[in-house]
């Protein structure tokens, strides 16, 4: 379990860290991806990394934070699938849309302290 911890934290890291150095490449990419795949397929991604988190939980200090970020990933998952009102692709709109490069940065920086957070609850 420990293992899959470390694998979340320096994953969250790594993408992170590329956010916040190559900040409009790392944009341009997620929006490819976005607008090459269906949501539908794409849901997969939170539904797997919320797995990964609900796994884990055990082999952490803070297991409810775990399981209650397993929980936010499968309801994005569920509300990519059913997209109701088209609220999460709305959503894609607005974050690839009108974010700036200083907001995304941020949101980097934010993301990194996540990983590093996860890496030492550790048990």
């Amino acid at each position: 379990m420990k293992v899959i911890v470390y694998l979340l934290g320096f994953s969250c890291i790594a993408m992170c860290s590329f956010l916040i150095l190559y900040t409009r490449e790392s944009v341009n990419a997620l929006k490819k991806l976005f607008d090459s795949y269906e949501l539908r397929y794409l849901s997969i991604i939170p539904a797997v990394t919320g797995l990964l988190f609900l796994v884990s939980a055990s082999a952490t200090g803070y297991p409810w934070v775990f399981r209650i970020i397993a929980v936010i990933a499968f309801a994005e998952a569920v509300l990519a699938i059913v997209n109701p009102n088209k609220i999460y692709s709305r959503m894609l709109d607005w974050y690839f849309g009108n974010l700036s490069d200083q907001t995304q940065r941020l949101f980097g920086i934010i993301g990194i302290i996540f990983g590093t957070v996860i890496l030492t609850w550790l048990q």
